[in-house]
């Protein structure tokens, strides 16, 4: 199948083309001839090509900066260019746009999919990771964070444990914000968010100070700094409202940047049933009333000293009110909440000494994670502390070697061990109780050793990595290894190929009766050919096989399944391409294939005391089919730039059925999901300078479609419009 993919393409070649490969190289290479002795001046002269450019970079796949069609990895980057030509306006909307993507909402927040993967994204904030931990209930993909703030998304698809260890596992997400200088100092462009540039000048002389084109003349004790702020007011249907604003300052030799951010929405009625039980009534009542609204609270900040020195830190806070489902026969639901105060506070060193460059990182986080379901609640709160240390160097004149180490130590309480809650208790013919919730409280410690060497040939790049995490959550040691090529073909196409491996961190449940667990593992190879015109055009076809090991699934009635083994093969297909200056779009197509293995469940039905003390116990046992999320998915968008103050977007996306299993896999099925439309227009400059306002509606056409929830089905939203208006000064 590979050999087909790729035989026309072989026929098509005359001559392979390396300038590519050279001028990316020489740019890997900028930082470690900064403060160095280097004599090429071949390469000097190649760093000259990239002033003034503006260049798609990414950072994720490697430690280091460079082209994603260079990096050791199946990767994407999505600009905030991007996210606002395509008006995405929460990270769910983004991701379910790229090939190998699911996302489904699953009440308490969104779901992401990765390859048929759930819960198998490390989602990263400027390097480090979000936790979600032992539930794995906790990932930002909604109104929880704000896309304002965010410069680029870096997106991994495949394991990524070698650089990043634990839990980067079939796919990383890597948010990039933004820094005072690119707000500061940001030039208007089409389709952007239009900050302008103010110089503020501040003079501790008594001499007259004359500024001439930004440059300001006098004493050599003055300062000048430039600042750019902008600030954005949304509304929508279902009460919903956003504010968001942020300002970014760039001084001589230093940079600082603030964001702010708070929204507020009712609890959409597109997913509320008819009635939930009222503990204050005692009995089954409209729910309309019920549901308290729901509030988002983020802020970001950074500050950057020399271009070696940084700070930066991000708190967010939410109370999320939802509805969770039994299943569509008893049709009833009952009032829950999730809340997740989480911060962290990193503190980054970057220094060349020689020909070597040394990365050090240290960062604090905390978080507190509580769900609420029918009148019982269950809190988890984690605390983590992180240093590394990480080497680059050259090796063999054009071999590029990273090595690290690391420590990561967690603060677990609370950790949710069995949930006890049986919604069924909740029916009528049952009298309600509340089981009882089983928790604990643990440490566990991360050492790290990691290492990869990339070195170019004249016929593309190799790459090896490896990585060895001594964590004391299990048996013995977990190595991970990355292996790959990238081959250019000619000056727009080439061909990677990616193996590597990942493990995760365990769900909590999995505790049970345990004191070491057994590590949920996946290898993949990916085989990508990609072609890109350099003039904003590209196709990407990967396709990838994968493995996953002692991989476990939950239920509500059982906690975590016996380990499986599942195997998934997979094509993904991306086009990007610009029609005319003022219209481009894209495409994305991705089809899994898995060798659908069933999951093995048992739960405690009774338990017999013997006479002689002794316990004979009864379990009710079952399996339940994989869920891959959905196993075919389709996204496509455009943006149109009508009038030189006038922007229209439009995107489309739909997916096969979804597959569901509910009480103890004796009620199964599929959903089926609609065609779905979002659109947005966006006038500039009108009526005043430096202002933005945006009208858009989503699942323009209404659709009816539903999502598997935890105990039962939840609607997906319906039609919903916003407007927005932001202004920069």
């Amino acid at each position: 199948m590979l050999l087909f993919l790729f035989m026309d393409f072989s026929q098509a070649i005359v001559a392979a083309k390396r300038l590519l490969l050279y001028v990316i190289v020489s740019f890997i290479m900028i930082p470690f001839h900064v403060s160095s002795s280097a004599s090429s001046s071949d390469i000097d002269e190649t760093m000259l090509m990239f002033v003034g450019e503006e260049l798609e970079i990414v950072t994720v796949a490697s430690r280091t900066p460079e082209s994603p069609s260079t990096a050791p990895a199946v990767v994407r980057v999505v600009d905030h260019n991007d996210i606002v030509n395509y008006a995405y306006t929460t990270l769910a909307e983004l991701l379910s746009a790229q090939p190998g993507f699911y996302i489904a909402d699953q009440g308490m927040g969104s779901l992401p999919y990765v390859r048929g993967i759930s819960n198998g994204i490390l989602i990263l904030y400027d390097g480090v990771p979000v936790p979600t931990g032992g539930p794995r209930s906790y990932y930002p993909l909604d109104h929880e964070l704000s896309l304002n703030s965010v410069k680029r998304i870096e997106i991994i698809r495949g394991p990524g444990s070698v650089l990043w260890g634990a839990d980067a596992f079939a796919g990383i997400v890597n948010i990039v914000p933004f820094t005072g200088k690119d707000v500061a100092l940001k030039s208007i462009k089409k389709g952007d968010f239009n900050e302008k540039e103010i110089s503020t000048q501040n003079s501790i002389s008594n001499k007259k100070d004359i500024t001439i084109n930004g440059t300001k003349s006098g004493s050599s004790a003055q300062k000048e700094y430039k600042t750019g702020c902008k600030a954005e007011f949304s509304a929508g249907s279902g009460n919903t409202l956003k504010v968001f604003a942020d300002t970014g300052l760039k001084g001589r030799n230093w940079d600082a940047y603030l964001s702010v951010y708070g929204a507020q929405n009712r609890y959409d009625n597109g997913s509320l049933l008819d009635v939930i039980f009222s503990e204050k009534d005692q009995n089954w009542i409209v729910g309309n009333d019920m549901i308290d609204n729901s509030d988002y609270r983020e802020m970001t900040a950074n500050f950057n000293l020399n271009d070696s020195f940084s700070v930066s830190g991000r708190i967010s806070d939410f109370n999320k009110s939802y509805t969770q489902t039994l299943d569509s026969a008893t049709e009833f639901a009952w009032p829950s909440e999730k809340k997740v105060p989480a911060s962290f506070i990193k503190a980054n060193y970057s220094k060349v000494w020689g020909s070597s460059h040394w990365n050090m990182t240290t960062y604090y986080q905390d978080v507190s994670y509580e769900q609420m379901d029918a009148g019982y609640s269950i809190q988890e709160d984690l605390n983590i502390f992180y240093g590394e240390l990480l080497w680059d160097r050259r090796l063999l004149t054009r071999g590029l070697l990273t090595a690290g180490i690391s420590y990561r130590e967690n603060h677990v309480g609370g950790a949710l061990v069995d949930g006890g809650f049986i919604p069924e208790l909740l029916v009528a013919e049952y009298k309600f109780f509340k089981q009882p919730v089983q928790q604990m409280n643990y440490r566990n410690s991360l050492k790290s050793f990691f290492s990869q060497y990339r070195h170019p040939f004249t016929w593309g790049e190799f790459w090896a990595g490896f990585r060895l995490d001594d964590n004391s959550m299990y048996e013995e040691h977990a190595p991970s290894y990355t292996l790959g090529i990238n081959i250019p073909l000619s000056d727009g196409w080439r061909v990677k190929t990616a193996f590597g491996t990942g493990y995760r961190t365990p769900y909590s449940q999995q505790w049970t009766g345990k004191e070491l667990l057994t590590r949920d593992e996946v290898a993949t190879l990916n085989l990508q050919a990609e072609w890109n015109s350099g003039q904003g055009d590209q196709l990407s076809v990967t396709t990838y096989l994968s493995r996953l090991s002692n991989n476990v699934q939950t239920d509500p009635f059982a906690g975590a399944s016996d380990p499986s083994d599942q195997d998934f093969s997979g094509l993904e297909l991306s086009f990007r391409k610009k029609i005319i200056d003022t219209l481009e779009g894209y495409c994305s197509i991705s089809k899994i294939f898995y060798s659908e293995d069933e999951y093995h469940f048992s739960a405690l039905k009774s338990s017999f005391i013997r006479p002689d003390g002794t316990s004979v116990d009864t379990y009710d046992t079952w399996s339940e089919i994989y869920d891959p999320g959905a196993d075919f998915m389709a996204a496509s968008g455009l943006t149109w730039h009508i009038l030189p103050k006038v922007d229209f977007s439009l995107t489309a996306s739909w997916t096969t059925p979804i597959p569901y299993s509910y009480r103890e896999s004796t009620i199964t099925g599929e959903y089926d999901n609609p065609l779905l439309f979002n659109s947005q227009i966006r006038v500039k400059d009108t009526p005043y300078d430096n202002v933005i306002f945006s009208i858009g509606c989503k699942n323009i056409l209404d659709g009816e479609f539903t999502y598997p929830g935890f105990y039962g089905p939840v609607n997906g939203n319906p039609l919903t419009g916003y407007a927005s208006v932001r202004f920069s000064f």
